[in-house]
């Protein structure tokens, strides 16, 4: 994706990704019978499946392919109880059940994956086939200046609400600064050698992409949530909470909802998910990951065990409510908190340019997506985390600070270092982590109520941001 300027001081980066491959991503009908094998492509586990398997794997015949598999890798074992379970009516649909019948079909030539995708939606034994998105980060900042000094006054967020969420307040709270919760962070790169990174934080699945804009999105995203306790740098949310992060490239491929699987796998109830991702809706715009089925499904299933999903509603300025989206996960509750931009108080933004004039405080920004699903906002403006070089740059990108990280990149990870923050408080105080739905209701019903600025009126939702201390009095 080229660099493009949107508006004053809001940069889209460039985020490198041409050699990952266009693929098909197709659910099975239940009532099918039809299966996807591992290793065989597709099968029928019965006579009455026989035929509809043989058109679909006539229709794939046509094309030159590089494998069909299971979706959400997902083992024979696994795949077998599907076999057995199309044949009895009176199945039970699981998680795994339901995630069995989707499958990936990898072209060989990127080109035909759009031709697969009508060929199989024509089929009855196909619910829907689509080409997989293309995700990017939700959100850039850029710059460059030298030399290491305390960034911590510049980092508004964590000071009290109203403008901020409360995070210092709520330090002295046993749990609050994190511990005993993991947080797992899903997209495309980090530097994980950063010198106010914990040291060892494991990539847990996936590959990385190769390029700068990745690996300085996920250094900034990290540094708002674990960044360590110091005199220099900066200092995360919840610092004494452990990260770890999954790619979203899975088995060559952008696979968001495999990584969401894969990810949901290693973590344990009362863990936080946060998918820093966004992708091209039907309107050309980006949206958030759960307009696609198989994301929408995966987060389902994360949120069943216990672990709270965050996710970036995207950069898109969509209306999440409009006709289009009906009947897809923009407009159905997955269990994610989604998260919206809102506008910081003037004082803490980078003042080059008049910036200042961009709109009122926590009245949505004007790139952020909006609608009923979207829970909460965070700052989506000149966050100051690490990364990019523009507050502190140099040589080594182990050094790098930015004051200009925004977009709703910025905000997801505020929302989910509260997250993170108010489960550390319920692990000490209760002796048990809050549920996904608990902690959801929780932020709707507390925090800094959002606010209307000139052509962006409160229906336009982006939801209230967090306030620690009134939070932590609920629960």
């Amino acid at each position: 994706m080229a660099t493009s300027k949107k508006d004053p001081g809001f940069t889209v980066g460039s985020y490198a990704s041409a050699d990952i491959p266009d693929y098909v991503v197709a659910e099975l009908r239940y009532d099918s019978g039809v299966v996807v094998t591992p290793t065989q492509g597709i099968a029928a586990p019965s006579a009455a499946a026989e035929a509809p398997a043989r058109s679909l794997n006539k229709v794939l015949a046509d094309f030159d392919l590089v494998r069909v598999t299971s979706h959400f890798g997902l083992k024979e074992k696994v795949l077998a109880t599907r076999a057995a379970a199309v044949m009895s009516p009176q199945a039970s649909v699981s998680a795994d059940y339901a995630q069995s019948g989707v499958m990936q079909i990898v072209p060989k030539h990127g080109k035909d994956a759009k031709a697969i995708a009508a060929r199989l939606n024509r089929s009855n034994a196909v619910w829907s086939a689509y080409v997989a998105p293309r995700p990017v980060p939700a959100g850039a900042a850029e710059g460059s200046s030298p030399d290491s000094r305390n960034f911590e006054p510049a980092q508004g967020y964590l000071h009290s609400a109203p403008n901020g969420i409360g995070a210092m307040d709520a330090w002295a709270t046993p749990g609050a600064t994190g511990k005993g919760v993991t947080i797992c962070d899903i997209e495309g790169n980090w530097n994980l050698s950063h010198e106010d990174l914990p040291a060892g934080i494991p990539l847990i699945g996936g590959t990385v992409i190769n390029d700068l804009g990745w690996r300085n999105h996920g250094t900034a995203v990290l540094g708002e949530m674990v960044a360590k306790r110091g005199a220099t740098g900066c200092v995360g949310i919840v610092p004494d909470a452990k990260a770890v992060v999954h790619s979203a490239i899975v088995n060559g491929v952008f696979n968001t909802a495999a990584a969401i699987h894969g990810a949901a796998a290693k973590l344990k109830a009362g863990d936080v998910i946060l998918i820093e991702l966004q992708a091209t809706g039907p309107n050309g715009k980006y949206v958030a990951m759960q307009y696609w089925d198989d994301v929408f499904s995966a987060i389902v299933a994360a949120t069943a065990k216990g672990i709270t999903v965050v996710e970036a509603a995207g950069n898109g300025n969509e209306n999440f409510d409009l006709p289009i989206f009906t009947g897809t996960g923009l407009q159905k509750l997955s269990g994610a908190i989604v998260v919206g931009a809102g506008i910081p108080p003037t004082n803490f933004f980078d003042l080059f340019n008049s910036y200042n004039k961009i709109g009122v405080q926590r009245s949505r920004i004007w790139f952020s997506n909006y609608g009923k699903i979207v829970d909460v906002q965070g700052w989506g403006w000149h966050v100051t985390t690490l990364g990019y070089g523009d507050a502190q740059g140099g040589a080594s990108e182990n050094r790098w600070y930015t004051h200009r990280f925004s977009g709703t990149s910025s905000a997801s990870p505020i929302v989910t270092g509260a997250v993170a923050a108010l489960q550390g408080v319920a692990k000490a105080k209760l002796g048990a982590p809050l549920t996904p739905a608990k902690m959801r209701s929780l932020l709707l019903a507390t925090g800094s109520t959002q606010a209307a600025g000139p052509g962006v009126p409160t229906t336009q939702r982006i939801g209230r941001l967090p306030n620690l201390p009134a939070t932590i009095l609920k629960i």
